[in-house]
């Protein structure tokens, strides 16, 4: 007969077993992106439709609502508020695009207390990393790259992941112009990327 002891200790090991899985493909999410619409919408755990509820550009905040869930719960709590670093370059299509009102649709892995994950609004993408302590979504990067995976209007995104959702053979829109970044550049991103997401998850 099997011990207390030894069905806690169990527990216990699938518990940080859960977290290091979710850790490990959380990393390889974040700083290795899915290169394609079809892997972006299988490796995310989750896939929600946000609308601009509330915005300040001086401060670099937008609040988002939870318009629309496409795969995925919503943690009880979480909040959608963005936070865009004062040292983020390149963010100025962000605070050209943003608007209450407007709509963009998320892109996440969540799990083990670790969340991050990738926000497409119209024709462009940034990266964010959940803040547990703060509850808001500091956003860790912009992306213009990611129009390799996806290039167009959130309102042709959300037609396209509910088809890609569903089964459905379809072509996500890209920029052609666009090459995705290779291994070896995104390695080269990988330190500065590591202490960022190092800080937030540590504040």
């Amino acid at each position: 007969m099997v011990s207390m002891t030894t069905r806690i200790l169990v527990r216990l090991l699938g518990a940080v077993l859960a977290m290091a899985l979710a850790a490990s493909t959380s990393i390889g999410y974040i700083h290795f992106p899915p290169l394609t619409m079809q892997k972006m919408c299988k490796q995310s755990t989750n896939i929600r439709v946000l609308g601009v509820k509330k915005h300040d550009k001086e401060k670099g905040v937008v609040v988002y609502e939870v318009i629309e869930i496409l795969k995925g719960e919503n943690p009880k709590g979480m909040s959608f508020k963005h936070a865009i670093r004062k040292d983020a370059d390149g963010a100025k299509p962000i605070f050209d695009w943003v608007e209450d009102g407007k709509r963009a649709v998320m892109f996440t892995i969540e799990g083990g207390g670790i969340a991050c994950g990738y926000v497409f609004i119209d024709e462009f993408c940034y990266s964010v990393d959940y803040n547990t302590k703060g509850d808001f979504w500091l956003v860790v990067r912009v992306d213009p790259d990611m129009s390799a995976c996806f290039h167009g209007t959130v309102e042709q995104l959300q037609k396209v992941a509910k088809d890609l959702l569903d089964g459905k053979d379809v072509k996500a829109p890209v920029k052609e112009s666009t090459k995705a970044l290779t291994l070896e550049e995104r390695e080269k991103r990988v330190p500065a990327l590591n202490d960022i997401l190092t800080k937030n998850r540590g504040k």
